[in-house]
């Protein structure tokens, strides 16, 4: 509910100088690829075709010096033989070439380039590195990556990345050192039909980093909710800054891999980070205002709950469910992330017991329902509302509801506690319902307790806003 407002403003106007160049390259109205190929397994195939597929409506050319057509895009054997002004390029040609390719584009007016090329610090090649960043100065062109998969910006349909095409559009924006992360968050949105307006794929941050795309991102009114997966920082000052300034105005979720020895090593080899300490990250991230997760599917479901979950008012939790099984699994991860499952006062409980529900009913919290009655969810989530004995309700579908969309729909509407979801065992049902219900706008999880762990998310950043409202 909470993302359904989202702008469709496509130009960023900013005061800060790569928040404009940032905004430039997603919002270009023309675009060549450098390195475009013929061959389906070669990533400058791959890439032009997303673009393609994305349903780019901006000028697009193709630059192979073999020149032609490819894919029906015109193909120009240089970049020089494009025939008019570039707003970006996106680069896939050997390491070596990559420094040549961006002083041609300077000619074309190119003011920020997507580096997708490998083959430099991450691969020990610290020298091509660094002539590609003295490049950058002396033709004043920023750069996105090297090393990098490439990005998706949704507002204007510019999937600029070897994969994959995504073209549901919703509140969260992924900003990753990983491409593979990239993809599979992006492709999780898209799967439950919540969706993304930007997926940024960091690479080895040569130039524009990951507090540059926190700047841009807090300012972009198509992003709701912004999402992090992060192997090391490029200045680690400079980022909580942009994350203070980020967290107080949108929700932002991240995860630092490199944990342990190893996964430190593993990302160094990665991009070339370097890992630092978890621990000391995971502090600042909280003490700054962003929710620090430990694993990737937490880092979804937190960025879903903070996107589509009204920020609670505190941390008391109802949870009403078809299963006693859904209804215990649910209590134990509430209470163990620090929520609160408080009893029901006498006046509830003599209430719902005149509902006429299931004599099989467990009348408590959690509320086992013994049944499969919509009515009965709508019945008892409105008195539970109406007691104000919780600030959020989980509702527990743990078996096929016939009707479940229409009565979330309903709650959703009414009730001034939050409102989440849990839908399980359902078959086709399930299917159905969960996908309507997400499309509503209202976070839907396929278990107990992943549908919690989201609601605790948006507990957390809720209570961090009212203590930093009250010290100021």
């Amino acid at each position: 509910m909470l993302w359904k407002n989202i702008e469709t403003t496509l130009v960023l106007k900013s005061t800060n100088k790569t928040s404009k160049v940032i905004g430039e390259v997603f919002n270009a109205g023309s675009v060549a690829v450098v390195g475009a190929s013929g061959d389906p397994n070669k990533f400058g195939f791959m890439t032009l075709e997303s673009i393609i597929r994305g349903g780019y409506e901006g000028k697009l050319y193709a630059v192979n010096p073999k020149g032609g057509e490819i894919l029906g895009v015109k193909a120009c054997p240089s970049l020089s033989d494009v025939p008019e002004p570039l707003d970006t390029i996106i680069v896939i040609v050997p390491a070596k070439f990559v420094s040549a390719v961006l002083k041609e584009a300077a000619a074309k007016g190119v003011t920020g380039a997507i580096i997708q090329s490998a083959g430099f610090r991450e691969a020990g090649r610290m020298d091509l590195e660094q002539e590609l960043l003295a490049v950058s100065k002396e033709c004043g062109i920023r750069l996105l990556g090297p090393n990098m998969q490439g990005i998706n910006y949704l507002p204007n349909k510019l999937c600029a990345m070897f994969f994959p095409v995504i073209k549901t559009r919703g509140p969260l924006a992924i900003v990753s050192q990983s491409g593979s992360v990239t993809a599979a968050l992006s492709e999780w949105a898209d799967r439950d039909g919540l969706g993304i307006s930007a997926a940024i794929n960091l690479g080895n941050q040569t130039d524009i980093c990951e507090a540059d795309y926190l700047d841009f991102l807090v300012e972009d009114r198509n992003i709701h909710t912004i999402v992090m997966y992060l192997e090391g920082l490029k200045d680690g000052r400079r980022f909580l800054t942009a994350l203070e300034k980020a967290a107080h105005r949108k929700p932002v979720v991240a995860l630092k891999s490199g944990r342990s020895e190893t996964g430190a090593k593993s990302a160094a080899s990665h991009t070339g980070s370097m890992a630092g300490n978890h621990e000391t990250f995971s502090a600042a991230c909280r003490q700054y205002g962003a929710v620090s997760v430990q694993d990737l599917v937490a880092l979804y479901d937190s960025a879903k709950g903070l996107a589509c979950i009204k920020p609670p008012k505190g941390k008391r939790i109802m949870i009403i469910s078809t299963s006693g099984g859904a209804a215990t699994v649910s209590v134990d991860e509430a209470e163990s992330l620090g929520l609160i499952v408080p009893s029901l006062p006498a006046e509830l409980r003599a209430g719902l017991e005149r509902l006429h529900l299931s004599p099989l009913a467990h009348i408590s919290n959690p509320l086992d329902l013994a049944g499969i009655e919509a009515d009965h969810f709508l019945e008892t989530a409105r008195m539970v509302d109406q007691y104000a004995i919780a600030d959020s309700i989980l509702i527990n579908f743990a078996d096929p509801v016939s009707g479940a969309a229409e009565v979330v729909r309903t709650l959703a509407s009414e009730l001034k506690a939050s409102l989440a979801v849990s839908y399980m065992g359902g078959g086709e049902e399930e299917m159905k319902g969960s996908f309507e219900i997400q499309r509503i706008g209202l976070g839907v999880f396929p278990s107990p307790e992943r549908a919690v762990r989201s609601m605790a998310a948006a507990a957390w950043r809720a209570q961090y806003q009212r203590r930093r409202a009250a010290r100021n």
